[in-house]
């Protein structure tokens, strides 16, 4: 498993792709070829990046949850809202 370290702020383009500043670039260097998901924070005003294969660890144990209790369902529809998957140039 991979952990990101640090704070970053990224600008997005007038194409609205985002650039991804270099040093997380390198932390991501093991992963990138794989691809990423990305998605709004449930509980914070960001974005959260994922590499596939932790994002597959996870959406499995989201997926997990009782459906049929309401605070899980909403929490699984904020959890997956907006996900996007994407590749690096």
């Amino acid at each position: 498993m991979n952990y990101l370290i640090g704070t970053y702020e990224c600008t997005v383009d007038v194409k609205g792709r985002i650039m991804i500043p270099i040093a997380l670039k390198k932390q991501l260097s093991s992963v990138v070829k794989k691809g990423f998901v990305l998605k709004r924070a449930v509980f914070q005003q960001c974005l959260e990046l994922y590499p596939i294969s932790q994002w597959e660890q996870l959406i499995t144990k989201v997926n997990s949850l009782n459906r049929f209790k309401k605070k899980n369902n909403d929490f699984i529809r904020r959890f997956t809202a907006g996900v996007k998957f994407i590749e690096l140039d």
